[in-house]
């Protein structure tokens, strides 16, 4: 996940934005993918629903977050994974453009189910 992780010492104090592993709970410097889960719609007109998004390092984590997310949901539900540096450039490209302003698409409701268990009551 996205988290301020707080600093102290020379010269300042400040809090750094940084990704954290979801698995292992250490920030995320180099390779990582952002995890999430979606529901397979049975048709169109059915409500898009997927998973809250998490973050892991490449590996062991990503296979370990992504075998944790895949057992809070039913079998209606598949994993899904994106680069971050992939993630952010997109996330950077969004946050210029206004969706209700695009004339080229339609953009659907969506809900976010969450995971039965807090994956930071325990590690994955």
């Amino acid at each position: 996940m996205i988290e301020f992780v707080p600093r102290n010492g020379s010269p300042e104090a400040i809090n750094c934005p940084a990704f954290v592993c979801d698995a292992c709970r250490k920030q995320i410097a180099g390779e990582g993918n952002i995890v999430w889960a979606l529901k397979v719609r049975d048709s169109e007109t059915e409500t898009a629903e997927q998973s809250p998004l998490y973050a892991a390092h490449k590996g062991a984590c990503d296979q370990a977050l992504e075998a944790w997310l895949m057992s809070q949901y039913d079998s209606q539900w598949v994993p899904l994974w994106e680069e971050i540096g992939t993630f952010l450039k997109q996330l950077v490209h969004n946050t210029g453009r206004d969706f209700s302003q695009d004339s080229k698409g339609q953009y659907q409701q969506l809900v976010i189910r969450h995971p039965a268990s807090n994956p930071h009551s325990q590690v994955p």
